[in-house]
């Protein structure tokens, strides 16, 4: 079988985008269980290497239009066209809008993880085209129960079509060895223990309220341990962190300063315990790898994160800066606590192998070929 992939949307994601591995990871896992072939569509900005190599792939680059048009365009005629001419069997669209009349069928991937907070849950890009995409679609693949009710409220006929994808966690992830860990330690946290917090989706206002609830613990617990942040610092916040207190306590991390993927996932492994307050579009993988290297997880109460985390988180207000003080100096101080969420998350995990997605994809898959 042969699938026209649009790989249009990823190149504005990027290749390290969590749904970029999923999808390619997922792609992979087809491939190698049933020999599928894969015609990957992408326009001419692409630079080398953009995509992973899939066994059996043929790589297509067409010249697209900027602009709304350019987009239209690309939908509603150059990959109707092309599903024609190369005889697919299938087209599979990564950005959460669905083709003109292709004669074969559609599978779409929503962009991101909807947001019921914003009026129309996802960007107004999609918007406009979501009701007549789900419509249009042989199946669609989101990634949270969340999103999947939201979209069967925008287009009931949808629900049959709806398959949750979960992401999974990077193959290579293991607890460290106890000097591995003191390495870290002594690298990127003055040899002392640290909590990780990951603020890539963080405003000003978030990244305040951390460190007033990390100053709280400080003020209360009267510990060492340090708070090791990565992500882009929001601008204007450099000044504020040169007159807070504990600065000397906090080690910021920027994607800049060269930590790589690798470094990233190690500095999570060899953290005390590991906070994601800001999930923003991310689809948990973080979450997964902390499970996995045995690191306990810190979320913030009704985030979309906490649908994936059940038990094996603990939860505070994202605002309430006591609350979140006090969730540290619990997992802190109580042994038997962070033990008891060390061992909910490796158990936890095993829900969310690379081998679940794929198999939900091909049963999806199967039933409309």
């Amino acid at each position: 079988m042969l699938i026209l992939l649009d790989c249009r949307p990823l190149q504005f994601a990027g290749p390290d985008s969590e749904k970029s591995r999923l999808l390619f990871s997922v792609a992979a896992a087809l491939t190698r269980e049933r020999d599928w072939q894969w015609l990957l569509l992408a326009d001419k900005t692409t630079p080398p290497g953009s995509f992973p190599e899939l066994p059996g792939q043929t790589l297509l680059i067409k010249r697209a239009l900027p602009g709304r048009i350019g987009w239209r365009l690309w939908y509603d005629w150059q990959i109707p066209r092309l599903a024609k001419k190369h005889k697919a069997n299938l087209v599979m669209l990564t950005g959460g809008v669905a083709a003109g009349d292709t004669l074969v069928p559609q599978c779409l991937w929503m962009p991101e993880r909807a947001d019921s907070t914003r009026g129309r849950g996802i960007p107004p890009v999609y918007a406009g085209r979501l009701g007549e995409s789900l419509r249009r679609a042989a199946a669609v693949f989101c990634f949270s129960g969340r999103d999947r009710d939201w979209l069967t409220a925008r287009v009931k006929t949808a629900a049959d079509k709806l398959v949750v994808i979960y992401p999974s966690p990077v193959a290579a992830i293991s607890p460290l060895p106890p000097v591995d860990r003191e390495s870290l330690k002594a690298e990127f946290a003055q040899g002392k223990e640290y909590f990780f917090a990951d603020v890539t989706a963080a405003r000003e206002e978030g990244v305040i309220h951390l460190l007033k609830a990390f100053s709280l613990f400080k003020k209360r617990q009267l510990s060492n341990l340090q708070l090791v942040v990565t992500g882009i610092a929001a601008e204007g916040l450099q000044e504020k962190l040169d007159t807070y207190k504990y600065r000397e306590a906090v080690h910021w991390r920027q994607p800049s300063a060269g930590i790589s993927d690798r470094a990233h996932a190690r500095l999570l492994a060899g953290a005390y315990a590991a906070l994601f307050l800001f999930d923003g579009n991310s689809l948990g993988t973080s979450v997964l790898n902390a499970w996995k290297a045995g690191v306990p997880v810190l979320l913030t109460a009704g985030s979309r994160l906490q649908e994936m985390a059940g038990d094996a988180a603990i939860y505070a207000d994202g605002a309430d800066d006591a609350a979140l003080a006090a969730n540290l100096m619990s997992v802190y101080k109580d042994e038997t606590l962070r033990s008891q969420l060390i061992q909910r998350g490796l158990t936890r995990i095993a829900e969310f192998g690379a081998d679940r997605a794929s198999a939900a994809v091909r049963e999806a898959i199967d039933k409309i070929i």
